[in-house]
């Protein structure tokens, strides 16, 4: 039998250096992941990186937007349940699960800010980086029509996107700027005051 060649496997795959880097930010901040600090950290040559990536901004660019896809992967996975009501309940929850389940990704969209790689982004990843959160406004907008059954007014948009996001980020984000994991007791008080705010859409 003839044996296939196989191409030689990366030593060191994308998501190894994307954690090398988050690390990097998260304990020493982003001015310290350097191209030259990441491939230390990682193990990668400094050449592989920028044929990976581009350069250091890119690479910084695709760590900040494998965490906020992760956590979008999270939020939007509930929020087509048949009750447009519990599908709300449990999209506001995934935000306290995901930081909870992927803490160092969380503490990362505390600490590193869009508008910090946008300064220096490529025409491209400045793209990618403003388009980032388009497919959670649709569904949003989309979940929000489900609970009026109307066309979501502005009203209703401000008391979705507070029950969806403010009320889950407010809560953890403390937790987060801190570099504590964010505790599983505040599930209830949040779960309470989500239900809460979704019921002054009845009122509306």
């Amino acid at each position: 039998l003839s044996r296939r060649r196989m191409g030689r496997p990366r030593l060191h795959d994308d998501d190894h250096v994307l954690d090398a880097a988050r690390g990097l930010v998260l304990t020493s901040g982003v001015s310290a992941a350097t191209t030259e600090a990441i491939a230390r950290a990682s193990g990668a040559p400094v050449g592989s990186l920028y044929h990976r990536f581009g350069s250091r901004e890119q690479l910084l660019a695709t760590m900040w937007l494998r965490a906020v896809r992760r956590s979008h992967e999270s939020f939007l996975r509930p929020i087509e349940a048949a009750d447009p009501r519990e599908a709300a309940v449990a999209a506001a929850l995934s935000i306290l699960d995901f930081c909870v389940e992927h803490f160092a990704d969380a503490q990362l969209l505390v600490t590193l800010r869009q508008r910090d790689l946008l300064r220096e982004a490529s025409p491209e990843t400045r793209e990618m980086l403003t388009a980032v959160n388009e497919p959670v406004a649709v569904a949003m907008r989309r979940l929000a029509s489900r609970l009026t059954q109307a066309r979501p007014s502005t009203r209703t948009m401000e008391i979705v996107t507070l029950a969806l996001v403010d009320l889950p980020l407010g809560a953890v984000r403390r937790h987060l700027a801190a570099g504590q994991l964010p505790p599983r007791s505040l599930r209830g008080p949040l779960e309470a005051a989500v239900r809460a705010t979704l019921d002054a859409l009845a009122r509306s």
